[in-house]
């Protein structure tokens, strides 16, 4: 496993240079470059959008990030390890998350947050320049796939910061901010909405051009066509994965979802890892190597309900013995028994568990094959999800009884009633989805009410931005159970 020495982009530099307060970033050097030395040509641009996707990639699956917070604080994995700010995310009870600037484990969601703006600002700054007359190829025929690209990783990014924060900063090629402060940033629900509209326009962009496999990571190139769905599906995800909770949950606008999804992918988007050189899943690495985070009981128990729930925080609790002819079988193909457990019995017995993930071991040896960022099975719950909340129960059912649950799973065929369909959903998400998607699990507890609670259910602004506004410690934060309002930190769970 590769040592994770990845340098932190001052999210500020490139927020505040599209504009903000003079005060906070007045800071000349001569030495660098001019917007214009930098974007001035076509192979410029094309360089630039090339590594967009690499960016937003390193932001969600790096080891720097809040992957392996959220992958634990959902009780899809668990770890006892302080480090990535796990242990904390893990407690039982809940405890608030740390946003003192003293906090060593402030890093974590602030790696996530720069990687977004860092796409952001690279992206604008490709729009700027196509703007400003550059043309890339003769005549400017590659234009067209660059903006695309650049809008993708502009919804992308602003997605990713709606899903995993409260609220974060718009600004773009037309958007400002003067004067920065708290007060301006958008809500989570605004910035979506903002996510959504860039990935439009990169839909309505995509025609006529291919995609080298190095900038999206993919095993062979890819098609307009293909980017098109790609787009869609990621509109679907952050539809779907914003809400706080069942009441925004009931909200959303699933004909919207459902449309979306109708138009995603219809095969895996996988990403080839390269040995560490710049596609690599570091996070599911370290949330499945032997060693360091195992498969939580709460997922154990889907597949197999002989198993237990939960492990009592006691050293008396019985250890469970290996599953025989489990309900969902692909805990025998893609988990492996454990007959011990490495965590430190003093920082709980709640982390213990008897199975971890192994589906990716011989993957992960040398971090060279394919692993699913989105899978096909993922695109096809949000084909159901939309359906089963506009009322198509039958249609709903009918997308889960031929997909994984049944291919892989063998599990029996789901009714078509509601309550049954959400279960099936969320069964998928935990199981086929393990680990692929950044915070997936989390984001379908959180909007079903089953994070336990006091968990945060979105994180603040990291504390580095907060004292660049000139804001006083100790900074907001969310969690904890004597602050659960099911608004900012939950108040319900699934125990």
């Amino acid at each position: 496993m590769k040592t994770s020495k990845i340098s932190i982009a001052f999210m500020l530099v490139v927020l505040f240079t599209i504009g903000c307060s003079k005060e906070l970033l007045d800071v000349p050097n001569a030495n660098d470059p001019t917007f214009e030395q930098v974007f001035s040509s076509g192979e410029d641009l094309e360089t630039s959008a090339s590594g967009l996707y690499n960016i937003i990639f390193r932001g969600e699956h790096g080891f720097d990030g809040v992957q392996m917070m959220l992958a634990v604080a959902s009780d899809n994995v668990t770890c006892s390890w302080g480090n990535a700010g796990m242990r904390d995310f893990s407690n039982e009870p809940r405890k608030a998350w740390d946003n003192n600037p003293s906090y060593s484990n402030k890093t974590f969601p602030a790696f996530t947050w720069d990687q977004m703006y860092m796409a952001i600002g690279q992206a604008t700054n490709i729009i700027r320049a196509l703007g400003n007359g550059v043309e890339v190829g003769p005549g400017g025929s590659g234009n067209k796939r660059v903006e695309a690209v650049a809008r993708f990783a502009m919804g992308v990014a602003y997605g990713n910061l709606a899903l995993v924060f409260d609220k974060a900063f718009w600004v773009d090629e037309t958007r400002t901010i003067e004067d920065a402060s708290l007060e301006k940033a958008s809500d989570y629900n605004e910035i979506a909405a903002a996510a959504i509209g860039y990935l439009d326009q990169a839909v309505s962009l995509s025609s006529g051009f291919t995609i080298p496999a190095g900038w999206l990571g993919t095993e062979a190139d890819y098609s307009a066509d293909d980017f098109k769905k790609l787009c869609n599906t990621m509109a679907a995800r952050i539809l779907s994965y914003t809400p706080r909770n069942k009441t925004e949950n009931a909200a959303v606008d699933w004909n919207k979802v459902k449309t979306y999804a109708d138009n995603g992918i219809t095969s895996d988007f996988a990403i080839l890892q390269d040995s560490y050189v710049k596609w690599y899943f570091e996070a599911g690495d370290y949330l499945t190597f032997y060693g360091w985070g195992a498969t939580d009981m709460y997922t154990v128990n889907m597949m197999d309900p002989t198993q237990p729930q939960h492990w009592d925080d006691s050293p008396t609790f019985p250890y469970p013995p290996a599953s025989v002819n489990p309900l969902d079988k692909r805990l025998e193909t893609d988990f492996s028994y454990e007959p011990s457990i490495w965590f430190n019995p003093g920082r709980g017995y709640y982390h213990f568990t008897n199975y971890r993930f192994s589906k990716y071991d011989d993957i992960y040896v040398n971090a060279d094959g394919p692993i699913n960022d989105i899978a096909k099975a993922e695109n096809d719950m949000l084909r159901a999800e939309a359906r089963a909340y506009t009322g198509d129960l039958g249609g709903a059912a009918g997308i889960i009884n031929t997909g994984t649950r049944k291919t892989r799973g063998q599990m029996p065929d789901v009714a078509a009633n509601l309550d049954d369909i959400v279960k099936a959903i969320h069964h998928e998400r935990f199981v086929e989805m393990y680990v692929t998607g950044m915070g997936l699990q989390f984001f379908d507890m959180r909007k079903n009410d089953l994070l336990q609670k006091g968990t945060p259910l979105h994180l603040p602004v990291p504390s580095k931005i907060l004292e660049a506004l000139n804001m006083t410690p100790p900074f907001y934060t969310f969690g904890g159970v004597d602050k659960a309002d099911g608004k900012n930190t939950s108040n319900a769970g699934w125990r």
